[in-house]
């Protein structure tokens, strides 16, 4: 079979390799239809995220369809469509214990696309704790975004602002971006949305909830939204990685700023300003104990229409174009700002696996 192979920065490649089956009492094999490019995956290509060990197949929001089982498997069978949650736990360790899986100390060489060989491929095997059947009335390409959902359930937990009315704001309209102004909204608040490139502030606004926009500046956002150039940040999610020390001074008193990104910036902040002014500066990553099934249930009820929020779907052989789409350039060796109106992009393994 075919699959995207990580052997360092910039460097991945299309390789074959052995097919997968079940070999374990408790093994579920996935034909692979959909992967999402993460934005992990442009971190690891790019050098940014060090973290993925070479030779690992790249991918982890994926969908399928059941193509073996152990003899011990309960639950799905052959030919069910699932999703896959690519963060396996033990569950036994104190991470896991006290709620924090995301963290499990137990946890390397199980990480789908990063010590585990992922999702960008024919053929993926997991086990049946770690699949969930897709109901027959949601795609395959929607089903995929059940894991950054799930990340971004993680996150809104712990945002816990003063009052619903609490000026909220989100920086970069990737699908993070927009997945927490979706989110954020079931919990009552109206974020707004910042996204500096043109065209993905053009796709924003297509997609977003009701009522929720996006700019194309926080100056526009404060004049146009809030009615006042000097409107306050009671609360942010920041996906860029790069605004806590420029907004830091300017939070509200009681002020939340969540970081969300993963490349590394270093910052300077007062901490007598931190208890002064009872500001929270929090950092999310990854699933939480239960998020995966939030997230699940936020898309198989149709309260998220995640299909809107698919921009590309390209086949595994043309993952660069994929790539290119998020505005990483893997042939130069550049990673800037998507110039296309983009948002999720899916590689397509065997589409022909699954509606």
């Amino acid at each position: 079979m075919k699959a995207l192979k990580y052997r360092g920065p910039w460097d991945v490649a299309i390789e074959d390799v052995p097919d997968l089956h079940a070999t374990g009492p408790d093994d579920v094999v996935v034909d692979i239809a959909y992967t999402g490019i993460c934005g992990t995956d442009l971190g690891v290509v790019a050098g940014y995220y060090p973290v993925a060990v070479p030779g690992t197949t790249l991918g982890h929001e994926s969908t399928g369809v059941v193509a073996e089982v152990g003899p011990e498997v309960a639950g799905v069978a052959v030919g069910d469509r699932v999703v896959i949650n690519p963060t396996p736990y033990c569950g036994v360790c104190r991470m896991c214990r006290t709620q924090r899986i995301n963290h499990c100390v137990n946890k390397d060489g199980t990480e789908s696309g990063i010590s585990y060989d992922g999702t960008y491929a024919h053929r993926y095997r997991t086990t049946s704790r770690f699949v969930h059947r897709v109901p027959e009335h949601i795609t395959l390409q929607g089903a995929a975004l059940t894991e950054p959902l799930s990340c971004v359930v993680s996150g809104v937990r712990k945002i816990r602002p003063t009052s619903l009315t609490a000026f909220t704001y989100v920086f970069g309209a990737g699908p993070l971006g927009l997945l927490y102004a979706w989110a954020l909204s079931w919990q009552g608040l109206s974020p707004v949305v910042v996204e500096t490139a043109p065209a993905r502030l053009a796709f924003a606004n297509k997609v977003l909830p009701q009522g929720i926009r996006a700019y194309g500046s926080l100056a526009e956002a404060r004049r146009e939204h809030f009615g006042d150039v000097n409107a306050p940040i009671d609360v942010v999610v920041d996906t860029t990685s790069g605004l806590l020390e420029e907004l830091y001074e300017e939070l509200a008193p009681g002020g939340i700023f969540m970081s969300i990104g993963l490349k590394r910036k270093k910052v300077t902040v007062d901490a007598m300003h931190l208890a002064d002014r009872s500001l929270s500066v929090i950092g999310s990553i990854d699933s939480l104990h239960g998020s995966f099934d939030e997230a699940f249930h936020m898309i198989t009820s149709g309260r998220l229409p995640a299909e809107r929020l698919v921009s590309h779907v390209v086949p595994l052989e043309e993952y660069r174009t994929g790539f290119a789409a998020l505005g990483c350039d893997i042939d130069r060796r550049v990673l800037a700002g998507a110039d296309t109106e983009s948002c999720k992009v899916l590689i397509a393994s065997a589409p022909e696996a699954g509606r």
